[in-house]
């Protein structure tokens, strides 16, 4: 494509000669003549000018002399509006692999993939354009939307986990809920959804969901989220829409978070948080706090050195 195109793919002000052809996309280090780079960070900007690129994707404010140009308010949109255009074509050789094991109850929509090795349990119901990545296991009863993917290893409609001491053992409480995925969710690589006790789990339309995720029974997620990986979540945790969560995070159960609310990785969340907070820290409060705390910490060996 030519750089003009992709400029007004993205609705982008224009730098230097329009009729230069882009090949394909690339790192910094990577680039050569006819690749695009973007530039998401200020500090990359000097590499990325003298780099062997073509052309680069950068934002409004900055200062681009000696090389053609793209700019626009926010790099990392439209390197995901950029990229679709630029990526391979990926041929499915069948929509529903040979060795998938699909129940006859189970209801799938239209143009549905469904990989190698899935397991896709009774009245299971899939939405349109869904793709199902290779060794996925849908136990009974779970719902999954439209233009959802599901990637390899995910285990969505586990039992909850339920127990009650009945003087001597553990006696298991029935799980008799299931679990539900909006439309257009991502569900990344070993992601683990489990049942509800009674009701579902719910998982908002567009949320996505990072890998070795644990999501415990009668979880409710909101619309438009962003979960990264190895986050855990006790039963029962509410999230508005909009909740966006860094990696390693821990969740303790029959709690609520608010719409907008941004949690930072490790942070250990106990209560209720209202909305548009951001948190860290263990236990887990207001960002600004946490960083006051631990800038005093710091000063600790310095102030017990002055007391001996």
């Amino acid at each position: 494509m030519k750089l003009k195109q992709l400029a007004a793919l993205v609705a982008g002000e224009l730098v230097g000669n329009g009729d230069l052809e882009i090949r394909t996309v690339a790192s910094s280090e990577m680039a050569g003549t006819g690749d695009l780079l973007f530039v998401l960070e200020d500090k990359f900007l000097a590499p990325a000018l003298s780099s062997r690129a073509t052309a680069l994707v950068v934002a409004a404010t900055a200062k681009v002399s000696g090389k053609p140009a793209i700019l626009v308010k926010n790099p990392r949109l439209a390197m995901a509006q950029i990229l679709p255009h630029f990526a391979p074509k990926i041929k499915r050789s069948a929509e529903r692999h040979k060795s998938a094991v699909i129940a006859r109850s189970a209801k799938l929509g239209r143009r549905v993939a469904i990989g190698a090795f899935v397991s896709v349990g009774e009245e299971v119901e899939i939405g349109d354009d869904t793709v199902i990545h290779p060794n996925v296991t849908l136990y009974d009863r779970v719902k999954i939307g439209k233009r959802c993917i599901v990637h390899a290893g995910a285990r969505i409609g586990v039992d909850g986990y339920g127990f009650v001491w009945d003087n001597e053992h553990w006696a298991k409480v029935p799980q008799l809920g299931t679990v539900t995925i909006e439309d257009d969710c991502e569900i990344y690589a070993n992601v683990c959804i489990a049942r509800a006790t009674l009701g579902e789990t719910r998982i908002g339309a567009g949320t996505k969901i990072d890998n070795l995720t644990h999501v415990a029974h009668n979880c409710d997620f909101g619309k438009n989220c962003a979960i990264t990986a190895l986050v855990g979540f006790a039963g029962s945790v509410t999230f508005g829409d909009h909740v966006s969560v860094g990696g390693m995070a821990g969740f303790n159960g029959h709690i609520t978070v608010g719409d907008n609310t941004v949690v930072m990785a490790k942070a250990g969340v106990t209560k209720d948080i209202p909305a548009n907070s951001v948190i860290s820290g263990y236990p887990a409060i207001n960002h600004r706090e946490d960083l006051e705390i631990q800038a005093s910490l710091r000063k600790l060996p310095e102030i017990i050195k002055k007391l001996k």
